[in-house]
């Protein structure tokens, strides 16, 4: 074996980055689009977030605090009271595109995540950065355009069809991809699969599958011609044996095919399925999303059960972070959230001088027999010279659907807030409650992107008895 990759448990898919993601929604088309891989869409009007501006323009006196007005009062052991009383200049980052997706060299399994798992008597309980730690399901987005997405969860499988030891391979290989948002969803030009004229037949989403489809189908027919010439021999004489080694390629070749068609199709109806049961985001009976900052998201669905709904950056306005909600069944992860992103140096963090930071999250809360969906605002505010923060929540939502509608229904109870500090690292981590204390638990973030322009993370609460638990992702850019 040569070159074999020491990186063990990692599984690819065709999530192609900012090409192929754009191929797989991006922003694009609805329900009745198609995109085929590397296409840009043309009909880009349904995107909530907008899409002009490059990705990137920060500016390079971010790091120093503006002269304050008034004397300095935040203190080390007041962080609930911290104010943004020497704000450091704004990001000035433009609104990145709608086909933006990102990207970065950093290792993710690390970044913050919390996860509920279930114990040998079935019982939930956490996990996270600061309690009985566990890697992240998503392990790398160190991609370009048209490069694979690498995610962990997975196990080895090291032999060929052929018994043949070879460079490491995957047991799960086959995923489908579809980009979801109010105005429906994205789709794939699958003529070729079965030998059709292009742009006359499409499918759900993009599969890793498809362009092997294509492949075996070719091969397929290739065959079917060489039966013809051998049944059909110019010489007269028939090679009995030939004909027969055709026709068993044929056979192999039929069926492989036809499995691959069949796993493409089961796997798309599960990620529509997942999709569809994802309420946030959905029109309300008047056709409004309920906030644009949440209309996006990417569904992943592999062939071992495993989901994962990676938040869209580009309708958050996100250039540098997003969060990911995940189940993992192998892994034994019932409900889980990963924060993703290319996160600061942390060498590079401001030494001084304050931040307000605004964005999303979404959650789910746990119980036995339920798992509602929540959104909220988030509010962090930072002060770099203490290394500290103040974080809180509001506007809390839970969402759920009637007759394919968004009803939203406004719950403060599920507002929350706490503080976090951090050291000798870019992870910060601390303690949050909601305001009747029924509820609390960790919260853990980062700083991404240039001069700390976004913030991102996980957090965990549940009440006393651990029979309700409420988890979810967050993300955040300087304002």
């Amino acid at each position: 074996m040569s070159n074999i990759q020491t990186k063990l448990k990692t599984i690819v898919f065709t999530a192609i980055s900012a090409a192929i993601l754009s191929a797989c929604g991006g922003g694009g088309g609805g329900g009745s689009s198609a995109l085929s891989t590397g296409a840009t869409p043309t009909n880009n009007t349904g995107n909530s977030a907008g899409n002009n501006g490059n990705s990137a323009n920060n500016n390079s006196n971010a790091n120093t605090p503006k002269a304050p007005s008034t004397t300095l009062t935040n203190s080390a052991d007041k962080l609930a009271e911290l104010t943004d009383e020497a704000p450091i200049d704004p990001a000035n980052v433009s609104q990145p595109l709608h086909t933006h997706f990102i990207s970065s060299k950093g290792a993710q399994q690390s970044n913050p995540n919390v996860q509920i798992r279930k114990d040998a008597t079935g019982k939930m309980f956490q996990t996270d950065n600061q309690d009985r730690n566990q890697n992240g399901l998503i392990s790398s987005i160190d991609f370009n355009s048209n490069d694979e997405v690498k995610m962990d969860g997975v196990v080895l499988f090291n032999k060929t069809t052929d018994g043949n030891a070879t460079q490491p391979t995957w047991t799960s290989y086959a995923s489908v991809i579809a980009k979801v948002y109010s105005k429906g969803n994205t789709q794939t030009d699958v003529s070729e699969q079965k030998g059709k004229e292009k742009n006359t037949e499409f499918a759900y989403g993009k599969s890793t599958l498809d362009e092997r489809i294509v492949e075996l189908h070719k091969k397929l027919e290739a065959e079917k011609e060489n039966l013809k010439k051998e049944q059909n021999s110019e010489s007269g004489q028939v090679d009995h044996d030939k004909i027969k080694e055709i026709k068993a390629k044929i056979e192999e070749l039929n069926t492989l095919h036809a499995k691959n068609l069949e796993v493409r199709a089961k796997l798309a109806e599960m990620n529509e399925k997942a999709s569809k049961n994802l309420a946030y985001f959905r029109p309300d009976q008047d056709g409004l999303v309920f906030d644009k900052q949440f209309d996006g998201v990417y569904v992943i669905n592999f062939d071992d059960k495993t989901k994962i709904v990676l938040h869209d950056p580009s309708a958050a306005g996100w250039t540098y972070q997003t969060f990911a909600h995940y189940t993992d069944p192998k892994g034994h992860v019932y409900q889980g959230y990963q924060s993703l992103g290319d996160e600061t140096v942390f060498t590079t963090l401001p030494a001084k001088g304050t931040a307000t930071y605004k964005g999303i999250s979404t959650a789910y809360v746990v119980t036995d027999n339920n798992n509602r969906q929540l959104t909220s605002n988030v509010m962090a505010i930072v002060d770099f010279g203490l290394k500290g923060v103040r974080f809180e929540t509001s506007n809390s939502h839970f969402h759920t659907l009637e007759n394919g509608k968004r009803v939203s229904k406004a719950d403060k109870n599920y507002d929350f807030k706490g503080t976090a500090s951090w050291k000798d690292g870019n992870l910060f981590s601390g303690k949050v409650s909601t305001a009747d204390d029924k509820l609390s638990g960790n919260l853990n973030g980062k700083f991404y992107g240039p001069n700390a322009a976004e913030i991102g993370g996980t957090y965990g609460l549940k009440n006393k008895d651990a029979t309700e638990h409420l988890i979810g992702g967050y993300g955040a850019k300087r304002q």
